[in-house]
């Protein structure tokens, strides 16, 4: 199999895939690249304006939000996959099936390095999307929107909650504790040891926070849009994405006021719902509805954008580190590891918020220029390729041809989607 060249490629999708890409960095940089919970001390440690600025815009607009964003793109890609080899079911199904088996080696080795790896997540949900591949588009659409929603989640939250029984995380206190100071002088067989100790203690987070469930849900409305061609037949698609972008920022603002209007009526009225259980799952169902929605809103504001001139000169160079997706963020945790933890310049709790973010949003512009350079010479990047070689169990071709070598140009106003 020859590599997919890139006038095969949906521009737009790579150039998606890398803004998520920036979202997952934020999300995780802003309190030190940790992946579990922090004693009340460290997260209060920065009062400053611009690490109270960088908390409040990180709550409302990123965490929680790009997990689901990046798991979109991954349900889109799945069915771009499986339709490259409609012809011949039973390969795809052979091929993907190992492809998920090498993507769970990665993550799984990947979590041992750092805690909050999703790769680990994404190959078991990735053989649940092959069993919902021959769903029929109604129940594709109705299974994705209510799992994205994290419906499941809900239930089992009211039925513990009537039931009088919680969530269990295990010992909150005792795990914040041992992981602050894993991060501040573990060394790093320390951290493999912790990191694949705790396995299950995150698969039990991803549970109990309804995570799983909306990472499957965006999974098959990923898959939706993919049969859809909504990014492949280009301006046809514009009034739906519109039309799509319209609503969800529509039930976006209601869920903002509805848990607005919760907080203010608790802080004016004195009615003490934060400490009521019941008020509490109130509240959960406007924030996953909105994160949800927010979700939903940055596909098709981000995909309008780039309908336009403008927002394909910005977004567009996001493209390339979309296309290494698996390159990019394995380097992510590695910069973060050695940048923050004890193995490396030990800077935990020693840099803002604040300036985290900027320090993630600096780290991302190099992965930019250096995912442009590398695409000009090679095919794919480093980890994509041993990926793609250990599915098709040969060696892909990594050099591209002299002729090849030439930065890509603009793609035409008349072919914003494809390239």
């Amino acid at each position: 199999m020859q590599p997919t060249t890139t006038n095969d490629r949906l521009v737009t999708v790579d150039a998606l895939r890398g803004f998520a890409l920036l979202g997952i960095m934020l999300a995780h940089f802003i309190y030190w690249y940790t992946a579990g919970p922090l004693p009340d001390e460290v997260y209060g440690k920065y009062k400053d304006v611009g690490s109270q600025v960088a908390d409040i815009f990180n709550n409302l607009f990123v965490t929680g939000k790009f997990f689901a964003f990046f798991s979109f793109l991954f349900g889109l890609s799945f069915y771009l996959q499986m339709r490259r080899l409609q012809h011949d079911p039973n390969t795809f199904l052979r091929r993907y099936s190992w492809r998920l088996i090498l993507l769970l080696i990665i993550g799984l080795a990947h979590h041992a390095l750092w805690m909050g790896d999703i790769l680990s997540i994404y190959a078991p949900l990735g053989f649940v999307l092959l069993m919902l591949r021959k769903l029929n588009n109604k129940w594709v659409l109705i299974t994705g929107l209510l799992l994205a929603l994290n419906l499941p989640g809900k239930i089992i939250g009211l039925v513990q909650l009537l039931s009088h029984t919680q969530q269990g995380f295990g010992d909150f206190a005792a795990m914040a504790t041992s992981y602050n100071a894993l991060i501040d002088h573990g060394s790093l067989m320390d951290i493999l040891k912790y990191n694949l100790n705790h396995l299950s203690t995150k698969f039990e987070f991803q549970v109990n926070s309804g995570r799983l469930f909306i990472t499957l849900g965006f999974f098959l409305l990923g898959m939706f849009v993919g049969r859809k061609k909504m990014f492949e037949n280009g301006i046809e698609s514009k009034p739906l994405f519109r039309k799509i972008f319209r609503r969800s920022a529509l039930v976006m603002g209601i869920a903002l006021a509805c848990g607005l209007g919760m907080f203010a009526a608790d802080a004016i009225l004195k009615l003490g719902w934060q400490q009521s259980p019941y008020a509490g799952y109130i509240f959960m169902i406007f924030y996953d509805v909105f994160n949800a929605a927010l979700v939903v809103f940055f596909v098709t504001g981000l995909t309008l954008l780039m309908f336009t001139k403008g927002g394909r000169k910005f977004f567009f160079p996001m493209a390339p580190v979309g296309k290494m997706a698996l390159s990019s963020y394995i380097t992510q945790t590695i910069f973060g590891l050695i940048l923050f933890y004890g193995v490396g310049f030990h800077l935990y709790t020693k840099t803002s918020p604040g300036l985290n973010y900027l320090i993630a949003i600096t780290f991302f512009m190099c992965q930019m220029i250096f995912s442009k350079w590398w695409l000009q010479y090679f095919n794919y990047g480093p980890l994509e390729w041993l990926w793609r070689s250990g599915t098709l169990l040969k060696w892909q071709p990594m050099l591209k041809q002299k002729k090849e070598t030439a930065p890509l140009a603009a793609p035409a106003e008349d072919a914003v989607i494809m390239q």
